[in-house]
């Protein structure tokens, strides 16, 4: 009986260390994997990750480039590059002047060289009637 026992009990000892795991990969090594892609195809400089998800079998890593933006997607189990796809970055455009420093010096200027004109010129300013 014990002999019958030890087999049985090797057997189950050599399914367990013959079974291979499938270790999914994290968050962290996929966006390796996605930023030494995005490097091979050229894009040496400012990969800068933005988010990595699971979504069922795949990783999907979105990376900012310096003009661009780039999703890869990753298969989680055998670290292959399924797809990619690079867009250009959309600027949101205002009808106004962006509030950027020099559009405000720009505009502190014209106000202050209006000011001198007028006090050259002797028109005199409609503020005080005002108060």
């Amino acid at each position: 009986m014990s002999t019958a026992d030890e087999e049985e009990e090797s057997y189950e000892e050599e399914g367990e260390e013959g079974e291979e795991e499938t270790r999914l990969l994290n968050a962290e090594e996929v966006t390796l994997i996605a930023i030494n892609f995005l490097r091979r195809l050229g894009n040496k400089h400012y990969l800068k990750p933005i988010k990595a998800s699971l979504e069922g079998e795949r990783y999907i890593v979105d990376v900012g480039l310096k003009k661009k933006f780039a999703t890869v997607q990753i298969d989680a189990t055998s670290e292959e590059v399924k797809g990619y796809e690079i867009k250009e970055k959309v600027k949101e455009t205002s009808p106004f002047l962006p509030l950027t420093r020099k559009n405000i010096l720009l505009i502190c200027g014209i106000v202050a060289i209006s000011i001198f004109v007028s006090g050259l010129l002797g028109v005199q300013s409609f503020l005080p009637s005002l108060f």
